[in-house]
């Protein structure tokens, strides 16, 4: 297939004025997607942008990835995506995977050789999800652009009057909200027997721990999605994925602690280690209302100048980064 040009429109050819209501949802392979609010008339416009449109979008973020997406679009193709995501199965194998490890630690939480009480049961939690919820979000990601390009999806997808940066966004944001119901829904049905056996008092630092872990999956779940749009191949996609749940969840913080060790603690040099790995910033962020904080790079916190707010914005930053790299990646990828 040509490939289109940056603005969506194949070289030399007329955009498609076909109404998009002419091809439903169902009959478009996998799935398709329903664009049914841009119309005939409107199709050129979504390629092109008028000199109105350029005008307010002349930022340097909007002519980095082709024009500033459309919400509107953007959530109809995280619609399709999360659909066709939760066909394929994976997201309930996820759930119940995260459920039987929380379960299991509930339930034996009141053993004389199992943790008891909230604060040491969400540390055993975050113990688990600090290598199980990354490498899934990786995982789940690392073929959402590359994977679809090779089977003749994405290029379906792109015929549609839809920028590139929309469908990198759409595609990240239905994943998003399938792993994210999958990482609540797993650790959350557990998290009721620890409300059963031990009350509302430490019900809050639960919910920290379920909104951090969700966010952390988001942030991984970007630079899967990043690292298949720059990838060539879905092996090099993989491959680069491995790579990147090994530093961050093995790696970054022995070095980290090492690195401290020899330059004494510096404030801004532990700052810079955790924001500048999602899975040390994860970890903080979680254990931060818990006893556990005192421990590894825990310890250094006080000194580093960093909040709870500032690590979750480190989080959001992560997602927000890997989208636009994403965008721009699919807008020069050869699809």
């Amino acid at each position: 297939m040509p490939e289109p040009g940056e603005d969506g429109e194949r070289d030399g050819e007329e955009p498609d004025q076909r109404s998009t209501d002419d091809e439903p949802d169902e009959g478009v392979p996998d799935g398709g997607v329903a664009v049914d609010d841009v119309s005939t008339a409107e199709a050129p416009r979504a390629a092109e942008p008028t000199a109105t449109a350029e005008g307010r979008n002349a930022s340097s973020l909007g002519r980095l990835v082709g024009g500033l997406p459309r919400p509107g679009t953007v959530v109809r193709l995280a619609r399709r995506e999360a659909r066709l995501t939760v066909r394929r199965g994976w997201a309930l194998g996820l759930t119940v995977l995260l459920a039987v490890f929380a379960v299991l630690l509930a339930t034996f939480s009141g053993s004389s050789v199992a943790p008891s009480g909230y604060d040491p049961v969400v540390a055993s939690y975050v113990e688990l999800a600090t290598y199980l919820v990354p490498l899934a979000a990786l995982a789940f990601g690392h073929g959402a652009v590359v994977g679809a390009a090779e089977r003749g999806r994405l290029g379906v997808l792109l015929t549609l009057p839809v920028s590139r940066a929309e469908t990198a966004l759409g595609i990240l944001a239905g994943r998003a909200a399938v792993l994210s119901s999958a990482v609540v829904l797993g650790f959350g049905g557990p998290g009721l027997l620890l409300l059963r056996e031990f009350g509302l008092a430490g019900w809050p630092t639960f919910a920290g721990f379920l909104l951090a872990t969700v966010a952390v999956a988001v942030a991984l779940l970007g630079v899967g999605v990043a690292i298949s749009a720059l990838a060539p191949t879905s092996t090099f996609a993989l491959a680069g994925s491995l790579l990147v749940w090994v530093w961050t969840a093995l790696v970054h913080d022995l070095l980290a602690l090492g690195v401290l060790s020899a330059f004494g603690g510096a404030g801004e040099f532990v700052a810079a280690m955790i924001v500048s790995n999602p899975v040390a910033t994860y970890r903080l962020l979680a254990l931060a209302p818990t006893d556990a904080a005192s421990a590894g790079l825990a310890a250094a916190l006080n000194g580093s100048g960093l909040s709870i707010g500032l690590l979750l914005a480190s989080l959001l930053a992560w997602v927000a980064v890997a989208g636009v790299v994403a965008a721009v990646a699919l807008r020069r990828k050869r699809i």
